[in-house]
């Protein structure tokens, strides 16, 4: 496992002669089969290393509790700072605990908290199987559904409060509570999926009638969410910063062009496969993100030259039907991470730093720049994918020349 994941000799020599190389191994490989992102997997292998190295000062029977973790995490995480290699201790220190306690359950050596587990495991899969057959057909909205609904049960358990007795008074706690850490964004989405828990248990039977509508919705500003990202120009600007005949740059290239061109999400292009285009028919196939609905598009043709060089010039040579490839071995299809890293990179370039680094800021381009050469609300919303108009009027709003012009317009002589 570990010649997959290093290609320096003495980062290789280290993680195969460091203790429990076996045990770290097996760990990595059941994370690989996992589909876990590469470089997840390298920041794994390393916490696992530094865990290992710590674990010969213990007796190999010992099991250790969750408080000794945060302790381990914690000094892990002060050598980081006082050394340079990071500015504060909080995100170092979380992410080693969560890695610690991972690897730590691998080898049966954590002591989990005494209390039941699992108990509200089969409704909450029924649930969520009921949700995925109706309203949610996305399955990282389904995901995100579940961890939603067990992190409130979770809350529960550690209050000693079953579902059965719940009040309303104990959601209001909960709220309160996740609202030291989460934005009101995050708070509205929690509240939105537990009501659909909570009517879906209602229905069952398993939960006292009316307590769904005692989850109030908190106001999200008008203003608040409106989208961000490059302009056009930087757009350009970011091509042609990709023009060169590298491999990076070709395939960075053809993957800017299909997010901006197309305002395709991070997951339609990096689920492309080769067969999904059809140059015969000059069409692109598309499986959009949130309905899993199946779309065909013609094939712009800067994008499709672009295409065609990639694949050409580029693309390695891999069993892999996936369009798009990592370039080191061994090749693996793009993660979200690595499609988020190429448009972050290429537009620190060209923009100062701002919210909104990702693909999805390309997303937000296209629309502006459609909507600002006066295509109509729903040949954008069909453009993106969009299955309500409210989806793509928000896009208006960030027009400032238009509502300028409009202004203006309004104010006549006053102006």
């Amino acid at each position: 496992m570990f010649e997959t994941l290093f290609c320096s000799r003495a980062v290789l020599r280290r993680h195969r002669e460091g203790p429990f190389s076996a045990e770290r191994a097996a760990y990595l490989e059941e994370l690989a089969a996992q589909s876990m992102a590469r470089g997840t997997l390298l920041h794994r292998a390393s916490y696992c290393l530094c865990v290992a190295v710590e674990l010969q000062q213990w007796s190999p029977d010992h099991c250790f509790e969750e408080e000794e973790v945060r302790v381990l995490a914690a000094a892990w995480a002060a050598k980081r700072v006082a050394t340079g290699r990071a500015s504060a201790a909080k995100w170092p220190e979380a992410q080693f605990r969560f890695a610690a306690a991972d690897f730590l359950r691998s080898l049966a050596r954590l002591r989990l908290p005494p209390g039941p587990e699992g108990r509200y495991d089969r409704e909450v899969n029924d649930f969520i199987a009921a949700q995925q057959e109706g309203r949610w057909p996305s399955a990282a909205t389904c995901r995100s559904a579940r961890w939603q609904v067990t992190k409130f049960l979770e809350y529960l358990e550690q209050r000693g409060v079953a579902l059965t007795a719940l009040i309303p008074a104990d959601i209001d706690s909960y709220f309160l509570h996740m609202a030291q850490r989460w934005s009101r964004n995050s708070l509205r989405t929690s509240a939105k999926m537990l009501r659909a828990w909570f009517i879906y248990c209602e229905k069952q039977g398993s939960l006292r009638a009316g307590l769904a509508d005692a989850i109030l919705l908190p106001r999200i500003y008008r203003q608040e969410g409106l989208p961000i990202g490059p302009t056009w120009d930087e757009i350009g600007r970011m091509l042609s910063s990709t023009a060169g005949d590298d491999s990076a740059s070709v395939r960075d290239h053809a993957v800017i062009l299909l997010l901006s061109v197309y305002g395709l999400r991070s997951g339609e292009v990096r689920r492309l496969q080769i067969e999904d285009l059809d140059w015969s028919r000059d069409q692109i196939r598309i499986v959009r993100s949130k309905s899993g609905r199946i779309e065909t598009l013609p094939i712009e043709p800067r994008v499709g030259n672009a295409m065609v060089r990639y694949l050409r010039q580029a693309r390695p040579k891999a069993e892999s039907r996936t369009l798009f490839l990592t370039l080191r071995a061994p090749h693996r299809p793009l993660s979200a991470g690595g499609l988020y890293n190429i448009v972050r990179h290429h537009l620190s370039k060209v923009s100062p730093p701002t919210k909104g680094r990702g693909p999805h800021a390309l997303r937000h381009a296209c629309a502006r720049h459609l909507l600002s050469a006066g295509r109509t609300f729903k040949e954008v919303g069909d453009h993106l994918g969009h299955r309500s108009p409210d989806a793509t009027r928000i896009y208006a709003k960030v027009d400032l020349p238009a509502l300028r012009r409009v202004a203006f317009d309004n104010l006549g002589g006053l102006a």
